[in-house]
């Protein structure tokens, strides 16, 4: 049997793999980038579900009967693959929101660049540690792990057995308190930094009244919030790494609960 014959006798099974695999290149980084081209996407999305088709088609899968069964069925596996992208939204959220405490303390709160990959206003350095962290996830081939955990998932769930359950509730907001505490992490070294030119800015105004400390704490944070993240890119790459292992463990983590 060749395999056009094997698609066509086979193609509500196809459209499974591919629910899963578009919901995937829609929501995940750097798949969803609005850089590529919406025809690319689809076609990558139907090139990756062959290739998995073609793995699993004779694993025994079960298809809903009728047409409002199918389709939600499809609508199941749609928000699988959207579950998984949902994880990288999460990881990579972290380092926007530790750039945008930064801008908030170095006077860069009011200046907003728009991010290329989502269209949205973001902060400058906060846009600086995503550009950082999205070259860094692009080195450690984190796409392809990407890649590497949506054909897990058919290990973990096989098709049309997920489920939405308590514990997987709860996990996912614990995930998101922990986005704000990593943030906090992240950008403490050069809080703690800025919060000591605030302590000495403050103790020359009372002592040294002349002086307009406006005038001069404002360029003199810029520059130095400027100079210490420059310093501590090396602390910040160290950082991502850690986040992006724990966005792969995540993801592990993830299809185990929707199997529950």
């Amino acid at each position: 049997m060749d395999f056009i014959s094997l698609l066509l006798q086979k193609a509500d099974v196809y459209l499974l793999f591919f629910g899963r695999t578009a919901g995937l290149f829609v929501t995940a980084i750097p798949f969803n980038s609005s850089n590529i081209p919406v025809q690319i996407k689809v076609w990558l999305a139907a090139v990756t579900a062959f290739f998995l088709f073609m793995i699993y088609w004779q694993e025994p899968i079960g298809v809903a009967p009728g047409l409002i069964g199918y389709l939600l069925q499809f609508l199941g596996e749609l928000m699988i693959g959207a579950a998984l992208g949902f994880l990288t939204h999460l990881a990579f959220a972290i380092f926007q929101l530790a750039g945008q405490i930064l801008d908030m303390q170095t006077g860069f709160g009011i200046v907003n660049v728009i991010d290329p990959s989502t269209g949205t206003p973001v902060p400058v350095i906060g846009n600086f540690k995503y550009i950082v962290a999205f070259i860094l996830f692009l080195s450690i081939n984190g796409h392809h792990y990407l890649l590497a955990a949506l054909e897990k998932s058919y290990h973990y769930l096989p098709l049309g057995t997920a489920h939405i359950s308590g514990p997987l509730v709860g996990w996912v907001m614990g995930l998101a308190g922990q986005m704000f505490s990593s943030a906090f992490m992240i950008a403490l070294p050069v809080l703690g930094a800025l919060f000591i030119a605030d302590l000495a800015l403050g103790v020359i105004a009372r002592t040294v009244p002349q002086m307009n400390v406006f005038l001069v704490g404002l360029p003199l944070k810029i520059g130095l919030g400027i100079a210490l993240v420059l310093l501590m890119v090396p602390l910040f790459v160290w950082a991502f790494g850690r986040v992006f292992e724990g966005l792969f463990e995540n993801l592990l983590n993830m299809l185990i609960l929707l199997g529950r």
